[in-house]
């Protein structure tokens, strides 16, 4: 309500009022003395009533500083109404109908009800009005929380449906609402016809003309045949040259060797022929997969640099080809060999990847194109990815995903994973997943995902669901994790068990696992992880050594950097040298931003959640619990021992509620049954998982 000076109005008042008293006067015969002393009264009764309304607007605000106060306290409270959508509001001034009319009408017979109630704000100071109009002044407006924390409520907090919402966001400026996300549909349950942004998408990579480009001149290749041939000749080696293919970092040599020449004696002159060329680095294939030949590849004198877009926007040819047979489910596009010829894998078939590279070599440029060429050429129903970044700025543009490509863990409070115990959790939530597409699978009688799809598709063919499997669209999952190294330090076997478990068992059900690390040591990828990575990719490293723990045998510590890889596919004998796309930061900001603005779900994939497998699925609540029941089970896991004794000497209990005590850690999952005169099972691995568990009951 706005308050307005009416100083010249209560001029004109005062005059009305003193020859309406003259008159009265003359007709009544009372004296004007008593009127001026009515006008007192009356104007005291008013002052007392504007206090009085005064104190309870002064009630109203302390009553909203004691809410902005209490908000980040863990009792805050939440009107009933809206507590589900995650939304606080003030609590509302409890004041019935007839209390806020009996209010009314005292106020009408303090004010006489009369002229003066009509004009009873200009009697206040100048100091009242403005406390009054900073009090008052609030109605019909919608109040945002600010980083001042301003609060307001509407003039009339008696009307709980008028009261003004606050809307609380995140860093990033949209609404977090935690309580409507959880209570949105799964999004099997969703129908949405997803577009396909490929154009568009492609349309924001940098276009670089390939006339600007400066290839190997003929001179410079015919040269280095020459120097490559005397050089041979110098050591008694007869060859000649049979074939040049120039790529955008190396040109490769074919060699044809006289027919008394030993193939170990020319891989022996690798260093010599890499002096007498001044190259910084050769690699002698010997022999070529599939020739009789022997290749050097000889680096170029200035490297031509391979850019995302010319990659791919191609990947629509192999994603969707006009021949069926020859599409691949998950496309990579990896880079241009040798030859200059995109070269590309599919990840189903693949079916995992296993990265390493120094600091520097182009390893996180790699995991942004593999990533891009998912995206490009997957729609958010097709495919998902889990990612694990514990550098945290890695891969963090794709948080903006969340609600169209990312699998999340119900578990955890982050969407990209960043610390080695939420890793875990992580991991062990996506063999879950795994675990429960099997069963999906066997119910439906199908062998892989590909043929459950093609029944979900079909209505005719299409399984029942039954009361523990609900049939729907699978899309593929791929699990990123960025830096091996960094969990296996901290982590180890924790870390190790569920990796061999998906690699082991996750291709058939549609999961993938893409692990890339910078210490290509024995200590992070260990023997169990080796064997079940058929696929790798090797950047630059730093020695031999590090070369064969990756790749089986040399040639990764010649490399060039900035993208310069050499890629070992399944199956192959031998890896295929390729310059790596490079996609820069720029523009997976742009494609991410791109794509989180179009339709997405309304909440992110699911994965399943460790507490309800601690708890057979059933989520039951404890019943009784002991006060004492997370004290035991903390002193249970650091000690990993299950035993009722242990729980007497260290909580100072009697045997009976130690053993009952153990009873209800073993209906929480964290401990086993009884094992007879043997301590129990300790079912969780660290305090990091039971304190999930707990925090779940």
């Amino acid at each position: 309500m706005m308050i307005i000076s009416f100083d010249l109005k209560i001029e004109k008042l005062f005059h009305w009022m003193k020859v309406g008293a003259e008159k009265t006067v003359s007709k009544t015969g009372e004296g004007i003395s008593n009127v001026v002393t009515k006008y007192k009264e009356d104007a005291r009764k008013e002052k007392e009533a504007v206090k009085a309304r005064d104190e309870s607007s002064a009630k109203t605000i302390e009553h909203i500083k004691a809410y902005k106060k209490a908000e980040d306290t863990p009792n805050t409270q939440r009107n009933e109404e809206n507590d589900s959508k995650g939304v606080y509001k003030p609590a509302p001034i409890k004041r019935s109908a007839a209390e806020h009319s009996q209010e009314k009408e005292k106020e009408k017979e303090e004010t006489g009800g009369g002229l003066f109630s009509i004009f009873r704000k200009e009697e206040r100071t100048e100091d009242e009005q403005a406390v009054s109009a900073e009090k008052h002044d609030f109605s019909n407006v919608k109040i945002v929380k600010t980083e001042d924390d301003e609060i307001s409520v509407n003039e009339y907090p008696e009307h709980e449906d008028s009261r003004a919402e606050t809307e609380v966001t995140d860093e990033e400026g949209f609404e977090v609402d935690r309580h409507k996300e959880a209570k949105a549909p799964e999004q099997w349950e969703e129908s949405i016809q997803f577009r396909d942004h490929y154009y568009e998408l492609l349309g924001l990579l940098k276009h670089h003309d390939p006339r600007d480009e400066q290839k190997v001149s003929d001179e410079e290749l015919h040269g280095n045949a020459q120097l490559l041939i005397e050089k041979l000749a110098t050591f008694d080696i007869g060859a000649e040259v049979i074939k040049i293919v120039s790529g955008p970092t190396v040109t490769l040599y074919e060699l044809k060797p006289a027919a008394e020449v030993k193939i170990s004696k020319i891989v022996s002159l690798e260093n010599d022929i890499a002096l007498a060329l001044a190259a910084r680095g050769i690699r002698i294939i010997a022999p070529i997969p599939g020739k009789s030949a022997i290749g050097v590849e000889i680096p170029n004198s200035k490297m031509i640099p391979v850019f995302a877009r010319s990659v791919l926007q191609k990947i629509k040819e192999v994603s969707d080809p006009v021949n069926k047979k020859d599409k691949m489910e998950l496309p990579l596009a990896i880079g241009k060999n040798i030859a200059g010829e995109i070269y590309y894998d599919d990840l189903a078939k693949v079916p995992h990847l296993l990265i390493a590279g120094a600091t520097g070599s182009g390893k996180s440029v790699g995991v942004n194109m593999i990533i891009s060429s998912l995206l490009f050429s997957k729609r958010p129903d097709e495919v998902k990815f889990a990612i694990i970044d514990p550098k945290k700025i890695e891969l963090s543009f794709y948080r903006a995903l969340k609600y169209h490509y990312l699998a999340v863990c119900p578990d955890l409070d982050e969407d990209i994973v960043t610390s080695p115990q939420n890793a875990i959790i992580l991991l062990k939530s996506v063999v879950l997943e795994m675990e429960k597409r099997y069963d999906m699978l066997a119910k439906a009688a199908c062998r892989n995902i590909l043929e459950y799809n093609d029944k979900i598709k079909d209505d005719k063919r299409r399984p029942r669901d039954t009361e523990t499997i609900k049939h729907f669209y699978l899309p593929y999952i791929v699990v990123i994790i960025d830096e091996l190294a960094d969990l296996m330090i901290t982590a180890g076997k924790e870390v190790e068990e569920p990796i061999a478990r998906l690699a082991q068992l996750a291709r058939a059900v549609g999961i993938h696992l893409v692990v890339a690390t910078q210490r290509p040591s024995v200590n992070v990828i260990t023997g169990t992880i080796k064997a079940n990575f058929s696929a790798r990719m090797a950047y630059q490293v730093a020695s031999g050594i590090d070369s064969r723990t990756i790749l089986d045998g040399k040639g990764a510590e010649q490399l060039l950097g900035r993208g310069d890889m050499l890629y070992l596919p399944s199956g192959s004998p031998k890896p295929v040298r390729v310059q790596n796309a490079f996609i820069s930061t720029e523009e997976v900001e742009k494609v991410t931003e791109f794509l989180s603005k179009t339709e997405g779900y309304s909440k992110p994939y699911s994965l399943p959640s460790l507490y309800d497998r601690t708890l057979g699925g059933g989520g039951k609540l404890i019943e009784d619990m002991d006060p004492l029941f997370e004290d035991a089970a903390r002193v249970i896991v650091q000690s990993n021992k299950g035993s009722v004794s242990l729980l007497q000497r260290k909580l100072k209990l009697g045997y009976a509620r130690a053993a009952r005590i153990v009873d209800q850690l073993e209906q929480a999952g964290i401990v086993g049954p009884n094992n007879g005169s043997k301590e129990r099972e300790v079912l969780v691995n660290g305090l990091d998982e039971l304190e999930t568990i707990i925090r779940n009951l």
